[in-house]
């Protein structure tokens, strides 16, 4: 069937007045307006909180977002009422599918907060181009910073998601932060816990003895299981703690001085 030049304008015409605007494919490594490298930008944010008015650190420790957005403004709004906080730190799972768009109703949420904060990549953070999405918002998936003699180690331990194929987490990449001797102490900070089955089972214990290998370590800090715990897992000096989803109204206040860590429980429903 043929079609002359008028009727092929008339049919565009009501086509495109069918649909308010085109969407973008749910696929897509970004959306319109998306930042840039948002965990160096809150270090810099923490970095001008020099000279510090205390010795004491205090972190929000919190959780595995995905789809739970009224509990996240919640819990964003709870944070800003707790006075003295130095960061906020998302454990992982920001998005669910690993979606442009959940990545970004997360950080839209996050940027409520009055204090910096800092995500680590998630296993589901790295569904579909989840990976080359958590990187350009966040930056890479390996990175550390130091803020009043505390080095936190920010990185990948979702081994299940690279077939656990004894890469992740990086060992070596451990081990090059962890010879830095400047700092006082050091807080590791990752996704899957070591004694999930989404760590790769051939770097259970090499991982325990990397970070048990500096009596430095004092913490190491998870989420993705769902529930809180809060152990020395392989029986050394390092406190293995892992948070609450965000679903769960409990969440984690910890306040560390001199390099020994107080915990305090809060409900964002109170």
């Amino acid at each position: 069937m043929t079609m002359n030049k008028t009727a092929l304008s008339i049919t565009l015409t009501a086509l495109l007045a069918g649909c308010a605007k085109f969407e973008a494919s749910p696929y897509a490594t970004e959306v319109p307006g998306m930042p840039e490298k948002v965990n160096a930008v809150n270090m810099a944010r923490l970095a001008v909180r020099e000279p510090f008015d205390d010795d004491t650190v205090t972190i929000v420790f919190t959780g595995d977002p995905q789809r739970f957005y009224e509990e996240q403004e919640a819990i964003v709004a709870k944070a800003n009422s707790i006075p003295g906080v130095d960061l906020f730190i998302l454990a992982g799972d920001i998005a669910d599918f690993g979606l442009a768009q959940e990545f970004m109703w997360v950080y839209e949420r996050m940027e409520r907060l009055n204090m910096p904060w800092f995500a680590v990549v998630g296993n589901h953070d790295l569904q579909a181009n989840g990976a080359l999405i958590f990187q350009q918002l966040f930056g890479p998936l390996e990175f550390s910073f130091t803020y009043k003699g505390y080095k936190f180690l920010f990185h990948d331990t979702n081994g299940r998601e690279y077939a656990n194929n004894g890469t992740v987490p990086r060992l070596g990449w451990l081990a090059e932060q962890m010879a830095d001797t400047v700092p006082d102490h050091f807080i590791a900070v990752s996704h899957v816990p070591p004694f999930n089955g989404d760590f790769d089972p051939a770097l259970v214990q090499p991982y325990g003895q990397q970070l048990g290998s500096d009596p430095r370590t004092i913490l190491s800090l998870h989420g993705h299981n769902g529930s809180h715990a809060d152990l020395h897992w392989y029986g050394d000096h390092v406190r293995y703690m892992v948070c609450n989803a965000m679903v769960n109204p409990e969440f984690v206040v910890l306040r560390i001085h001199n390099g020994e860590a107080s915990k305090q429980v809060l409900n964002y429903l109170d």
